[in-house]
């Protein structure tokens, strides 16, 4: 397969503007998604729902930014599109149904400081995860954001956990 363009070409503004334009269709469901089904599923009013959404997009915006362009010591400098994560969906319900949306952002706080601190012992921690472990993990994440609908079936009311065949 031939490449397109090299390291350090650049395509013409107009297929650039249309490739940029289709990243950020791509990339926004997921952006938003997140503080959706998150907002819907511990009870915020529509009002605070769109002020989830807001603020996911501005960040990620923001966060997008410094990692593309770099600022400081911090950033890839790579063309990235930073957003919200499914991996702590079910997490984020349970503390959000608890301790509402500043539990959640308590919780957030606390894992980034663990997430900083842990970096810096990144070659030790890496070998306590083989592939067999991450390919749980994922398939527990995508376990997580999956409906009983979705595989054909109805949930038994009051039962909600058990899913029976249509």
């Amino acid at each position: 397969m031939k490449l397109l363009y090299e390291l350090n070409d650049k395509p013409p503004a107009g297929q650039t503007l249309l490739l940029a334009i289709q990243h950020m269709l791509a990339s926004i469901g997921g952006i938003i998604a997140v503080p959706l089904i998150v907002g819907t599923a511990i009870g915020l009013p529509g009002g605070d729902v769109v002020i989830l959404v807001n603020a996911a997009l501005f960040v990620s915006g923001l966060i997008t930014i410094v990692q593309c362009l770099g600022l400081g010591p911090v950033g890839i400098r790579l063309p990235v599109v930073m957003g919200s994560s499914f991996a702590f969906l079910g997490v984020a319900i349970g503390i959000g149904k608890a301790d509402g949306v500043s539990g959640i952002m308590g919780a957030a706080l606390v894992g980034a400081c663990l997430v900083i601190v842990s970096a810096f012992f990144m070659e030790h921690i890496r070998k306590l995860f083989p592939p067999v472990v991450s390919g749980v993990v994922v398939t527990l994440i995508g376990l997580t954001i999956l409906r009983c609908h979705e595989l054909g079936g109805r949930c038994t009311r009051g039962q909600r956990k058990l899913c029976h065949p249509a």
